[in-house]
């Protein structure tokens, strides 16, 4: 039996090649953009009403394409806002948003698949009263010829409004009665008058040397004044040689707050307690001087 070979021609045996290397050649197969949101990180996750927080996530495409990140970010199930981010394959970015809410609650904040939880807590009016003393006075002290005695508060969050000034003093002698001293709210440049109004010393209760009675807490109303930051309070006893006036002192924390001042302002100048003590007394040491003054009022503080 008799066979016959046909040879193909190169042109036949080179496409035949082609093909079977083909389909033998794993193919690459193009992916689209897939993405992936890891945990989000919030800032703080704890809120006043208006309070803002951030809300930040990395984004990763783990597709074989570029793509466009565009999800939206959510609180409570309800868009709010939304970014479109371009991201190349296996490539990672930081995406970032920044919200505030005005109604206190517990809200769910979801970006993608992953979310967080957040609460807003809500703003009342409370009552404070701002001091640096414990309600006892160590001694009763002077200001001194042309002086006065200055405390500087700050103003707790960003606003108070001071509607009160208590001061723990007394007059020493009857000989002063008749004579006037200046209360006055500085800003914080302690030039700029807020607030000045003149009393009678007779304001505050005569003490006497004999039996000597410690110095007792008077109230000065103020018209409502808002304040923010820091604040001065100073209480000007005379231009003239004007010892009546006595103010409670307290040791109780060192003193970073209060001191002895002479002039009005804008000439308004700050003056050593050796300036006017004798060096014999313990209240020539500033850091154990703390003036019983005190300021009462108003700011916004978390709901309970």
């Amino acid at each position: 039996m008799r066979y016959t070979v046909k040879i193909c021609s190169p042109v036949i045996v080179a496409a035949i090649t082609v093909l079977w290397l083909t389909a033998c050649t794993p193919q690459h197969v193009e992916t689209p953009a897939n993405f992936e949101v890891a945990s989000i990180s919030m800032m703080p996750s704890q809120v006043l009403t208006g309070e803002e927080v951030t809300v930040t996530a990395q984004v990763t495409n783990t597709g074989s394409m570029p793509g466009n990140f565009s999800t939206p970010l959510t609180v409570n199930g309800k868009q709010i806002q939304g970014k479109l981010v371009t991201i190349q394959p296996g490539s990672t970015k930081t995406v970032t948003f920044a919200f505030t809410l005005n109604d206190p609650g517990k809200y769910s904040v979801k970006l993608g698949d992953s979310s967080a939880s957040l609460i807003v807590t809500g703003m009342a009016q409370k009552e404070v009263e701002l001091k640096y003393d414990d309600g006892t006075s160590r001694d009763a002290l002077w200001a001194g010829n042309n002086g006065g005695f200055l405390i500087d508060f700050t103003a707790p969050n960003k606003s108070f409004t001071i509607d009160k000034i208590r001061i723990c003093g007394g007059l020493y002698g009857t000989a002063w009665e008749g004579k006037n001293f200046e209360l006055s709210i500085l800003g914080s440049d302690m030039k700029s008058v807020l607030y000045n109004i003149a009393y009678n010393d007779a304001k505050f209760p005569v003490e006497g040397a004999f039996p000597y009675r410690p110095p007792e807490w008077v109230d000065f109303e103020v018209p409502p004044t808002d304040l923010t930051g820091k604040f001065f309070i100073y209480l000007y006893t005379s231009m003239s040689m004007h010892h009546g006036i006595q103010i409670g002192v307290d040791d109780s924390i060192e003193n970073e707050h209060s001191d002895l001042a002479q002039g009005k302002p804008p000439y308004l100048t700050i003056i050593s307690m050796e300036h006017f003590y004798p060096n014999s007394v313990w209240y020539t040491d500033r850091s154990k001087v703390n003036w019983m003054i005190r300021v009462a009022g108003t700011t916004m503080a978390p709901a309970q």
